[in-house]
């Protein structure tokens, strides 16, 4: 993965606080971020410990006795709010998990500053702060207060049962900000860094973190975002993990993924037997098709030229109609789960070798199939790899026209979470699906190999342990220097 700095591009990021993920408003937080110009280049889970400095270096950075950014007030609550929430344990007795998202792009800190908003006491909904974020303060004076207790007393006289029971005093003020961000070109620089320094003993797989959210048993599974989602601005991958927060399990890691043409390769090789027994069926339907065709355009030949139609022979009629269809709808233009070039190539060729008549039976077909399935999975899957890497699944050279091919990689913990997270699958592919390519994600099958998918990704639960460095520190590295 690398940054290409131009002269104007700037890094933003935006840290999802432990409350924002514990109430699993993450997939609504990025689908907002993601509407603004900017492009999605890291992200990674961590969990601060109770003896890492981590908190009191990020304070550091706030602090601005000048206030050429944050009033004095703000960073006041800024701090207290960092110091409470984001340490082990926190006053919440929540996981103190937390999400960095990092973003480039030519004004990428104005345009993640305008999506988050700023802290304010109104009630608004146009940005993340507006539409996740609380800042409660107490707005009735003395008086007010009085009317409104002597009116609950009353109300409780109604309720005998209720008088005697006791509820904790509501607190002054509450402050959830939903997201923390860096106001400035140098606390960005800093905050980053920090992240930086602290990527793996503070980062990386925070299922320790859950802290007794559940009580074992837990499983972990892999989803990975496809690339069509990241390559223009879009909120889909937010709405993805909003699709898949229903099911009430936790995210651990995260990971912004460039998958090379042998990654690919070694990731999906399972697809292949899969692709051999799904995809056969497309090669039967292509040969009755083409000898349809082939008997159709023999009988419009014969007629045309007043000629006995048994003169055109079954295979001069199956090369007429391969230039036909070669003419009209050139193979090489079909999209993805459409049969390719080189697999009609050889339905073709093999009909011609095998046809004698067009009275074929289905068993005919069936052979046709069997036949040349290896030859069509091995075109689809080098179609899946040339999609992931966007490189020549054959050479390894990039292709021009790719596009961004950053993937998401998202590890979610909790029970039974392989087959939830597969049942959940399938249903999001039929809701954002578009093909047997196109259908937004990938999720571990408990029946393959899911370790393995970690090894070969280097996430951070990998037993052979994680890919360094990780793609946040890769980001800092190649953007400071």
């Amino acid at each position: 993965m690398t940054v290409k700095k131009e002269s104007n591009d700037q890094l933003a990021y935006v840290l999802v606080t432990p409350y924002s993920l514990h109430k699993s408003r993450t997939g609504g937080i990025i689908a907002r971020l993601l509407w603004a110009d900017v492009h999605l280049c890291a992200v990674r889970m961590y969990a601060p410990g109770p003896d890492s400095d981590f908190l009191e270096k990020y304070c550091d950075a706030i602090y601005d006795p000048q206030e050429k950014e944050v009033p004095l007030k703000f960073q006041r609550l800024l701090i207290q709010y960092v110091m409470e929430n984001l340490g082990d344990p926190n006053i919440k007795g929540i996981s103190n998990r937390i999400m960095v998202l990092v973003f480039r792009g030519k004004n990428a800190l104005e345009d993640i500053k305008s999506a988050v908003g700023h802290l304010g006491r109104d009630v608004r909904g146009d940005d993340v702060r507006g539409t996740f974020g609380d800042f409660i303060t107490p707005a009735a004076g003395a008086e007010v207060k009085e009317k409104s207790d002597r009116r609950l007393k009353a109300a409780l006289e109604r309720y005998p049962k209720l008088q005697g029971v006791k509820v904790p005093e509501s607190r002054s003020v509450f402050f959830e900000p939903a997201v923390l961000t860096a106001g400035s070109a140098a606390m960005t620089e800093t905050h980053l860094k920090l992240f930086s320094d602290h990527a793996y003993s503070d980062g990386g797989f925070v299922l320790p973190a859950l802290n007794g959210c559940e009580d074992g048993g837990l499983e972990t599974s892999m989803v990975i975002l496809k690339p069509e989602s990241f390559r223009q601005r879009n909120p889909m991958p937010g709405n993805l993990i909003d699709f898949f927060s229903r099911l009430g399990l936790f995210i651990t890691g995260a990971k912004m993924v460039q998958l090379s043409v042998e990654q690919a390769r070694e990731f999906y090789a399972a697809k292949l037997p899969q692709f051999r027994s799904q995809l056969k069926g497309m090669v039967a339907e292509k040969a009755e098709d083409v000898l349809r065709k082939a008997a159709s355009l023999r009988e419009e030949i014969a007629e045309v030229c007043g000629m006995p139609v048994d003169e055109i022979s079954p295979q001069k009629a199956i090369r007429l109609a391969k230039r036909s269809e070669y003419l009209f709808s050139p193979p090489h233009e079909r999209g993805p789960g459409e049969i390719k070039e080189n697999v009609i190539d050889s339905v073709y060729d093999y009909l011609v070798e095998h046809v004698a008549d067009f009275d074929a039976s289905p068993a005919f077909f069936e052979d046709v199939a069997g036949e040349l399935k290896d030859v069509n999975a091995r075109a689809e899957f080098n179609e899946l790899i040339r999609y992931m890497s966007g490189a020549d699944p054959l050479t390894g050279k990039p292709l021009d026209d790719a596009g961004d091919t950053l993937c998401m990689a998202l590890l979610y913990s909790g029970k039974n979470c392989l087959r939830s997270i597969r049942r959940r699958l399938k249903e999001l592919r039929y809701v954002y699906g578009q093909n047997i390519l196109y259908n937004r994600a990938h999720a571990s099958d408990p029946e393959e190999d899911p370790v393995k998918e970690t090894e070969v990704l280097g996430m951070p639960n990998s037993p052979l342990g994680e890919e360094k460095p990780c793609d946040l520190e890769k980001i800092v590295a190649q953007f400071y220097g």
